[in-house]
């Protein structure tokens, strides 16, 4: 199985495809990323994910393997002799993919969402309310889980990994959309972990520019606005 080619169908800017990113350099794979133009899917992409025809798609030999959430449990379990993403026992790892889960969903698709939603629209400021209280209770789960600095304790695991690319994109959400963050003193272990992640030797590799992320941003929404 080691032996087998590992790929990455990506788009640099994709906080999702950071996360496959993240994942297998947190296992020390060896891989090769195949860039993607969305606005022309290749064959290779379509035929890897034809279901929702969407980055990122982990090719490792002849497997395919769609969608962030999978892919991060599968290269855990595919490279078991590194640092596992999952605690060993049921409750923690059932933890860990509740908020895996509630960071997808309330943070990361919640977030998008309210930076496409125009200026003006009462769904907007909505978006950017709960976004907020969202983000107060990542901090409880952080405090219930003891997290220190990341929720899997030293290392980054599963739920670190679907959380880390908010480090990537808050400064673009923030711009975009509006976004409110707690200050420090209300979410000191939120505050924590994005420092924490900024200088983990695996986000220098899957964290784009700043500027030129925010720049992709702006022309991509730009370009998918137009009638």
């Amino acid at each position: 199985m080691a032996t087998e080619s590992v790929k990455l169908l990506s788009v640099r800017a994709s906080p999702y495809a950071m996360r496959a990113i993240l994942a297998l350099e947190a296992k020390g794979v060896k891989y090769e990323i195949i860039e993607e133009d969305l606005s022309a899917k290749s064959q290779l992409l379509l035929e890897s994910n034809p279901v929702y025809k969407k980055i990122p798609v982990l090719l490792h030999g002849e497997k395919a393997i769609p969608d962030s959430l999978f892919i991060v449990p599968y290269v855990d379990e595919a490279w078991p002799e590194h640092a596992a993403f999952f605690p060993k026992d049921p409750y923690g790892r059932a933890m860990t993919n509740f908020w895996g889960d509630f960071i997808d969903k309330k943070i990361f698709q919640l977030a998008v969402s309210t930076m496409k939603t125009k200026k003006g629209d009462p769904n907007k400021e909505a978006g950017v309310s709960e976004l907020y209280e969202n983000f107060l209770t990542l901090e409880n789960g952080f405090t219930k889980l003891d997290a220190k600095p990341f929720f899997n304790g030293a290392t980054i695991g599963y739920a670190d990994i679907c959380l880390a690319p908010l480090a990537a994109w808050l400064p673009v959400f923030v711009e975009l959309a509006g976004i409110r963050v707690p200050t420090a003193e209300k979410a000191p272990k939120l505050h924590k972990f994005l420092s924490a992640i900024r200088e983990h030797p695996a986000t220098k590799v899957a964290f784009p520019d700043p500027d030129k992320l925010l720049a992709y941003v702006i022309l991509h929404l730009k370009k998918t606005s137009q009638p």
